[in-house]
């Protein structure tokens, strides 16, 4: 992190850039080419998203200067891809593997359109990792099947990969890991969200030899395990949000599954499944944070949790020291009296910290946050949100039919819990019950995609 700003502005100065593919043209992604466009040593090349009318929305930032976009629509382009993984990870032609993948005549006008200094606009992702220039792509999508494919295509392609995909990470983050260090290129989530934000707090705490008690995120709305895409349609409208992202808020999933991330980046873990998350402001933390036996709720040290209170949208971190002269020292900059001190962060800023992640990954070859070699340590399951009848087919994260705890990675595959990543079409064979986790053989998996291929490799890997 230290000096990247004045990298990027030396690369400036030398009239080069960091070139950029972005997938995913939601809030955080026409953010993101919003903000990079007024940063020296970046260059967003390409972009791509399912709705074509999205070209309108880059031409609005581009003040509407229509000649600076060129638009390539791919007629045959599906949300739905089958793919072989083996196959990919043995090809020689980056995309190749894609149905619909373009010509090379195509490939050489979508090239010459960039070097002339145009954004190219495609609903068909897998162009982006065909351009020459492109230097680290961006996944802003927040849908594992596709964060799956952006990812792996990016890096069989020779491109490092940032990704704001936090879904997917939890649920094959390490292969992904895995497939970028044997090309020597990058693989990070993206600095700017909770688990990042954390990580940043957990590194400096770590290493300065504190010992970690507990990390955790303010949630930013009240929590609701029954909230759906149409009990929030008019709250998530006011927030300027799609009611099926809103609802992996409230409902909690998207909580968990950003303390699984930092858990498995940090080998931290949840107290108790789905965690406490306790009403609590900023000047209870330390208190509510600590072991029960200090008057806490805390059956262990060295946990994740999230806090509804004051906090949001901060981070926060308890630790603690048994070194006497370090506490006075404490005590005298008026951080406390102990046993416990706290750290916190009043705000994470997204996408608008993405830059950071991107400039890391390009001068320093770093990821700003991966999981552990070890694999993942947290799992996020699947957990019926009502009563489901077999043949009930699974809407997925942020939909009307389950939500997502965080559990021990260990025993989620001991009790063959279903992962939330994996869960988007499933068809249910056996009957749940409201608050029931999924398991992997009451469900039937209608199409073969590539984070389930992914996956059990994942798993195989893991149990080595």
């Amino acid at each position: 992190m230290l000096g990247l700003n004045l990298k990027l502005k030396e690369l400036a100065a030398q009239g080069k850039s960091i070139n950029v593919g972005i997938v995913g043209l939601g809030q955080m992604g026409l953010s993101l080419i919003a903000h990079l466009k007024e940063i020296q040593g970046f260059k967003v090349c390409a972009c791509s998203d399912l709705d074509m009318k999205k070209a309108d929305k880059l031409r609005s930032l581009f003040n509407n200067e229509k000649e600076e976009i060129f638009v390539w629509e791919n007629t045959n382009v599906s949300q739905t891809v089958p793919l072989n993984l083996d196959e990919i990870l043995k090809s020689d032609i980056p995309g190749s593997f894609y149905p619909g993948s373009f010509s090379s005549i195509g490939k050489d006008r979508l090239n010459a359109a960039v070097k002339a200094g145009r954004l190219v606009f495609t609903n068909d992702f897998s162009v982006l990792w065909q351009i020459d220039e492109i230097n680290v792509i961006v996944d802003a999508t927040g849908f594992t099947k596709a964060g799956a494919e952006i990812a792996l295509g990016a890096l069989c392609g020779g491109k490092d990969v940032v990704t704001l995909n936090v879904e997917t990470d939890v649920t094959v983050g390490p292969m992904l890991k895995k497939i970028a260090d044997q090309r020597g290129l990058v693989y990070t989530l993206s600095a700017g969200d909770e688990p990042a934000a954390l990580k940043e707090l957990y590194d400096f705490a770590d290493g300065l030899g504190f010992k970690i008690v507990c990390a955790g995120k303010g949630k930013n709305n009240p929590l609701d395990i029954e909230a759906n895409p149409e009990s929030l349609a008019e709250y998530a409208a006011k927030k300027g949000s799609s009611a099926k992202m809103m609802t992996t808020f409230v409902d909690g999933t998207k909580s968990m599954v950003e303390m699984a991330c930092l858990s498995n980046a940090t080998g931290l873990v949840a107290d108790c499944r789905g965690m406490h998350g306790p009403r609590a402001d900023i000047k209870d933390i330390l208190g509510v944070f600590s072991l029960k036996e200090q008057g806490g709720i805390l059956e262990k040290e060295g946990v994740v949790d999230f806090v509804i209170g004051d906090l949001a949208p901060g981070v926060f971190l308890v630790y603690r020291t048994e070194n006497q002269m370090v506490k006075d020292v404490i005590n005298y900059l008026n951080l406390g009296t102990g046993p416990n001190y706290l750290i916190y962060r009043p705000y994470h800023l997204t996408s608008i910290e993405t830059p950071l992640s991107i400039a890391l990954a390009y001068f320093n070859r770093q990821p700003w946050i991966v999981p552990l070699e070890k694999g993942l340590i947290s799992e996020v399951i699947t957990v019926a949100k009502k009563d489901l009848a077999a043949g009930s087919v699974i809407d997925g994260i942020g939909g009307y039919t389950i939500y997502g705890l965080i559990e021990l990675y260990d025993e989620a595959k001991k009790q063959d819990y279903l992962p939330i990543g994996l869960c988007q079409g499933c068809i249910l064979k056996n009957p749940k019950k409201k608050g029931e986790p999924l398991l992997y053989r009451d469900v039937e998996f209608t199409e073969n995609p590539v984070i389930l291929q992914m996956r059990k490799m994942q798993d195989r890997m893991i149990q080595k």
